[in-house]
């Protein structure tokens, strides 16, 4: 991981088209780059993963995608709820990344629900996170149907409590992944103290 700014790789979405996943997506990258981080979007509308075949070579669309993991300071995931969990399209993406893309970073965990608020798409993420050996960071955002309208082609989200939730959200995941790039950081001067020693 280079200094200065932090990197978040943001991945999620639906294949749908419009998607309110996909706006949700877009909305907390904003809140994200607005606090000067620079970002990558994984946008599963655009950039679908298939499930991965045992025994197969990576495409290279996943071996591009464990590239960005790897690099980011933190990971932001959004899913739509299917059926009482996180969507297919979402785990396929998830399935091609490792332990040593995602091992000490944080990652936020956002869902959107349909009709009524509902936390089970992220509880089941916050078990594939730990799996992973992330960090899923405490605060999440859930929305509903009705945070969206539709805009043209594209779905926008209207709900002003959702982007203070957001905005609180990209607050704590940049916060911590701060303090985690300042402990590697610090880490090998430690390491040649103790030597020194």
């Amino acid at each position: 991981m280079n200094g200065g700014r932090l990197h978040v790789l943001l991945l999620g979405g639906s294949r749908a088209e419009p998607s309110r996943s996909g706006a949700l997506l877009r909305a907390v990258e904003r809140q994200v780059a607005v606090r000067g981080a620079s970002t990558c979007r994984w946008d599963i509308a655009r950039r679908p993963l298939e499930p991965i075949v045992p025994g197969g070579e990576p495409p290279p669309e996943a071996v591009q995608l464990a590239t960005l993991a790897r690099a980011a300071d933190a990971l932001v995931i959004v899913s739509p709820l299917y059926h009482n969990s996180y969507s297919g399209a979402v785990k396929d993406v998830l399935d091609h990344l490792t332990r040593r893309d995602v091992e000490r970073k944080p990652v936020a965990l956002l869902s959107n629900s349909g009709g009524m608020p509902c936390t089970q798409a992220l509880d089941h993420l916050r078990d594939v996170v730990r799996a992973l050996r992330g960090i899923a960071v405490p605060r999440q955002v859930v929305t509903v149907d009705a945070a969206y309208e539709l805009d043209g082609d594209h779905y926008r989200l209207v709900d002003p409590a959702i982007e203070l939730r957001l905005s609180a959200l990209a607050d704590e995941l940049l916060w911590l992944a701060a303090r985690l790039r300042q402990a590697d950081t610090a880490a090998p001067a430690k390491r040649r103290e103790r030597v020194r020693a």
